[in-house]
């Protein structure tokens, strides 16, 4: 048993000054007030200045510090789980970009491996395949030549390799085969995400008829709102059976844009994401990405040759700060932004995103400076004070170094 003791817990009902109590994986109590006479021979973390929130959820992100999700093995996998658990991340899940249809088996293979391990990171929750289902008019740093036409036949074969693994898949939902591949996947118990898709708002609506719950980097890759034309962004924005992911490293999306989201779709259905890809932390330079050349400039941000945004290269606390920080979204919102509706549009809120007994023990202890003091993940300590920094990957090399 561990006790954490706060003044600022940012409990499933609201702020609370008190303390934690965590019994194996789970959470056992969250209680206002000192810390009872029975509890005293616990041990114990005190967290003076801090905040301490539910572990963030990472639904959408390739890489970071780098460590990649494509090619890679256990090891890899779990590296990246490591690094992330060093910002504030408990749970995330890997996410490959469009491949061929072989190397995403493999993908799938590997993920599936690195969720039976047992290791001190965040937890694997899945497998988020972003394609190839995928419309080549909105690509973003896709590769065209992966894209393919929405085939049951072929999804089945990815589900296959995964085991059970694969928990979301994104895809376009204009494209022939879609609402049946739709509705197919949704069958399985896989979240379905609109994504890099030119649908009017008409083909979205039948697409989200057909089971899709989640909006994949809304604003990024879709299209957008006119008056006469609401496009997908309108139809995701507006449709209370749809959870609209949101990059907010305020390069990807507009501040006005976020406001935006948050008005229209309220923030019990707007999820943050990083995006992240696994040059996400790496200094200023030039990479070699998915084949690309990749350009991260001195704000730390990335970008192909031509000045297409190649995802992002910062990760969750970075957006959590931005949205207290620079949009004055309220404590509380956001985090659910980060934990409980990113656990929600996976089927996972029963057990993970707040704080509350009998949830998994994922907390995360946030000191001056946006800092992670405290990480626990299902009940054991992954960081704490003096811990060294997170690791990168020492593979991980600009082309001119």
């Amino acid at each position: 048993m561990m006790l954490f003791t706060c003044s600022r817990i940012h409990a499933e009902g609201g702020l609370v000054d008190g303390y934690v109590l965590v019994d194996g994986r789970r959470i056992a109590a969250v209680e206002a007030g000192p810390v009872p006479a029975e509890l005293q021979g616990v041990d114990r973390v005190d967290l003076p200045d801090c905040d301490l929130i539910p572990g963030m959820i990472d639904l959408h992100i390739h890489g970071a510090g780098g460590w990649p999700v494509e090619g890679a093995d256990v090891g890899l996998l779990q590296g990246l789980g490591r690094f992330l658990a060093g910002f504030g991340v408990t749970g995330f899940l890997p996410t490959a970009s469009a491949r061929p249809l072989e190397e995403l088996e493999e993908v799938a293979r590997q993920v599936r491996a690195a969720t039976e391990a047992e290791y001190d990171g965040a937890a694997i929750l899945g497998l988020h395949l972003e394609g190839p289902f995928l419309n080549p008019k909105r690509p973003g740093a896709m590769h065209i030549h992966n894209l393919r036409t929405p085939s049951v036949a072929e999804a089945e074969r990815l589900l296959a390799a995964g085991g059970g693994t694969v928990r979301r898949v994104s895809l376009a939902p204009e494209l022939p085969g879609a609402p049946e591949l739709i509705r197919y996947l949704a069958a399985q118990g896989v979240t379905v995400a609109g994504a890099h898709t030119d649908a009017t708002y008409a083909e979205t609506v039948a697409g989200i008829e057909a089971g899709i719950s989640l909006a994949t980097h809304t604003y990024n890759a879709m299209r957008g709102l006119h008056h006469r034309e609401p496009g997908a962004v309108g139809a995701y924005l507006t449709d209370d059976r749809v959870t609209c992911e949101i990059i907010c490293d305020l390069l990807h999306v507009h501040p006005a844009a976020v406001r935006i989201a948050l008005r229209a779709a309220g923030p019990d259905r707007v999820a943050l994401i990083s995006d992240a890809i696994p040059a996400a932390g790496l200094k200023p330079g030039h990479y070699l990405l998915w084949g690309r050349d990749l350009y991260i400039d001195e704000q730390g941000y990335s970008k192909l040759a031509d000045g297409t945004i190649a995802g992002s290269t910062k990760l969750m606390l970075h957006g959590l700060r931005n949205l207290v920080e620079v949009l004055g979204v309220p404590w509380a919102e956001a985090v659910r932004m980060a934990s409980l509706i990113p656990a929600r549009a996976i089927g996972l809120a029963d057990r993970k995103g707040s704080l509350a007994p009998g949830k998994d023990a994922d907390l995360v202890a946030i000191g001056p400076g946006w800092q992670v003091a405290w990480c626990v993940v299902e009940g054991r300590v992954v960081r704490r004070p003096g811990d060294p920094p997170p690791a990168y990957n020492p593979e991980a090399k600009a082309i001119d170094e």
